[in-house]
C-alpha cells in the first residue's frame, strides 16, 4: 500500500505473520475519512492504472521487460488499495498498511514503447487481515490482454510489524467492491502455479 516503491515484498511465511492478537483501538475506528461511496461503474470494470511504455522499459528483446510488468502491477495494487479507502492519510492515521505476501505473473503478450496500457483489478477474497485480488494487464488500445498477476496482501501494523485486524470502514468498502463485482466472470489464471517437471 502507498507508493509502489514503499510495498515491502515478504517471503512467504504467510502462517508466521499473520498472529493471533487483536488490535482493539484500530479495528473501532470511526473511519468517517476513509468512506468511499462505491457504484457498479466504479468496478466493473475496476481500472486502476493506465500508463504508456517508455523507451527505457525496453530489454534486448525489444519487448517491456518482465521487471516492468511487476512495477506496472505494483502501481495497479497502489491504486486498488487506494480506491478501496487505504490511502496516504489512512496510513498515517492508523499506522496500518498492507504486505504483499506473495504473488504470481504470467506473461501472455508482448508489449512495445509506446503501448497505451490499462489493469484492470478484481477483489477475490478478504477477511479481517488478509486479501487476495487478480489484475490483468492490457493493451488498452489494441485491446489484448498482456499478462496477468494474482497477489495476495496482509494488514499490517506498522509500529509492530505484525498483521493486524483491519478496521470495519475498510471491511464494508472491500466487501462493496467484493458484491459489485461478483457476476463478473472469474478472471484468467487464477491459482495458477509454475510448470513442474515431475
Amino acid at each position: 500500500m502507498g507508493k509502489c516503491n514503499d510495498i515491502l515484498m515478504v517471503s512467504p511465511l504467510f502462517n508466521a505473520l499473520v498472529d493471533s492478537r487483536e488490535n482493539a483501538t484500530k479495528k473501532q475506528l470511526i473511519g468517517k475519512d476513509f468512506f468511499v461511496t462505491i457504484q457498479p461503474g466504479d468496478v466493473d470494470p475496476l481500472v486502476s492504472y493506465r500508463g504508456q511504455v517508455p523507451a527505457d522499459w525496453l530489454d534486448y528483446n525489444g519487448h517491456m521487460n518482465v521487471a516492468y510488468y511487476m512495477h506496472v502491477f505494483c502501481h495497479g495494487t497502489d491504486g486498488f488499495l487506494e480506491f478501496s479507502g487505504a490511502n496516504q492519510e489512512y496510513r498515517a492515521q492508523t499506522g496500518c498498511s498492507t504486505f504483499v505476501v506473495e504473488n504470481h505473473v504470467n506473461y501472455m503478450r508482448e508489449l512495445h514503447k509506446g503501448a497505451k496500457m490499462r489493469v484492470e483489478t478484481r477483489l477475490l477474497g478478504f477477511d479481517r487481515k488478509k486479501l487476495s485480488y487478480h489484475h490483468a494487464l492490457f493493451h488498452d488500445t489494441e485491446g489484448y490482454l498482456a499478462a496477468t498477476s494474482e497477489w495476495i496482501s496482509v494488514h499490517v501494523d506498522l509500529k509492530r510489524r505484525q498483521s493486524c485486524p483491519m478496521p470495519d470502514f475498510l471491511m464494508d468498502n472491500l466487501g462493496k467492491i467484493l458484491e459489485l463485482q461478483k457476476e463478473r466472470p472469474l478472471p484468467l489464471n487464477i491459482g495458477r502455479s509454475i510448470m513442474s517437471w515431475g
